[in-house]
């Protein structure tokens, strides 16, 4: 397709181009950040047991419905927590019972120590508590079959507390995909650059970016401006789910990038976006694997991984959808030296007085988000409303 895509029609062609990678089974311990290939529900109900939430005495109110307090009751036993070989109440009798313990059959509420008196195997009552008091019943955190997390959101710690307590010892997620990437220029050395060379940021940014969104990287290596150099490094890749190139792009004696991908087979779907920066980017699909040419420069591979490649790295693990887009006041003037598309700024966000904000970022800034400038504005000032990419 030679005519320049909107940035969300890209991302709409891109993410209609990928296929979720194999599912594997994986223990709860190593599920971290991972993607689970069907919604997870509970096992179990949380609690499974009733639970008592006081040290106290369990106690059956209703044998002693018309009793005052305060009144004494002979102690047939204790239960502490973990206690497993559980007595049923009987009437006029209490158990003494600590927290966590579970509630015996027959028992309808717990008193707490400080509410009574306990000498010589019985305990005196001088408060008696409503039903159910101190108790907490079975399913009251989590009913049986309920959910905890959608197929396809990352897994959090806070996750991996709801799993365990659920009953859950494995999980079922996605694959992490295979991300490679490869850096081209002949200006790019790995250390040491003379005058003329530079040593690439690209490749230690995209080692962070994959492992953030999910993915396994690889560094394929810097390549020099040549075609069939980088064709070779392209093809000897082989099938990962995903390959990245930064650099030759553009209309320069040495943009190489849409020679080199139609040379391996590459089936191109856009060559241009309607974005600034990334007027000049490639994507295109060969069998499975998704092949995005991005710009060279690091702050524009930056926003456009942001952009584009992360949100399908994220379908390849079973979700699907665009960043999420929220409104913000902008702390900042911005002046845009190019009208008539797009333009996209690194920012980064903050609260102030309850209202969100954002500013563009400094260099030595991580962004947070990406600020949306229409293609028709030269100047946003600052208090005006914009709209943000949230990473």
């Amino acid at each position: 397709m030679d005519e320049p895509l909107s940035l969300d029609d890209a991302r709409k062609l891109i993410t209609n181009h990928v296929c979720p990678v194999r599912e594997e089974t994986v223990p709860l311990q190593d599920c971290l950040s991972r993607r689970p290939s069907c919604n997870l529900l509970t096992t179990i109900p949380v609690p499974h047991f009733c639970q008592s939430t006081m040290d106290g005495y369990a106690v059956n109110g209703k044998s002693l419905a018309g009793i005052k307090p305060p009144l004494e009751l002979p102690i047939v036993g204790e239960i502490a927590a973990g206690c497993t070989t559980i007595s049923a109440l009987g009437g006029g009798e209490a158990i003494r019972i600590m927290t966590g313990g579970s509630v015996p059959a027959g028992a309808d509420r717990v008193i707490p120590f400080e509410w009574c008196r306990e000498a010589h195997g019985r305990v005196t009552i001088f408060k008696f508590g409503r039903k159910g008091r101190y108790i907490r019943q079975v399913g009251t955190d989590l009913n049986k079959g309920q959910l905890i997390i959608r197929k396809g959101e990352a897994i959090t710690p806070f996750h991996l507390h709801l799993l365990a307590t659920s009953g859950m010892a494995q999980v079922r997620v996605f694959a992490r995909p295979q991300i490679f990437f490869l850096c081209t220029g002949s200006e790019l050395v790995e250390k040491s650059p003379l005058p003329g060379q530079i040593i690439s940021g690209n490749r230690a940014m995209l080692h962070g970016l994959i492992r953030q969104a999910g993915g396994i990287s690889r560094y394929l290596g810097a390549a020099v401006d040549d075609t069939d150099q980088i064709a070779m490094k392209l093809q000897e890749a082989g099938q990962p789910n995903v390959i990245i190139t930064t650099g030759g792009m553009g209309p320069g004696k040495y943009d190489l990038m849409g020679e080199v991908l139609e040379k391996i087979g590459v089936k191109i779907l856009y060559r241009s976006l309607q974005v600034r920066p990334g007027r000049a980017t490639i994507f295109g699909v060969r069998d499975q694997t998704l092949f995005f040419s991005l710009p060279g420069p690091p702050p524009a591979v930056h926003i456009l991984f942001n952009e584009l490649v992360r949100p399908a790295i994220f379908a390849l693990q079973g979700k699907r959808g665009t960043p999420e887009k929220v409104r913000a006041i902008l702390e900042q003037d911005i002046v845009i030296h190019k009208k008539g598309v797009l333009n996209l700024k690194s920012g980064v966000t903050t609260v102030r007085s309850g209202l969100f904000c954002v500013r563009p970022a400094g260099l030595t800034e991580p962004s947070t988000a990406t600020i949306l400038i229409p293609g028709n504005r030269r100047l946003i000032r600052a208090g005006e409303k914009v709209t943000v990419h949230l990473h």
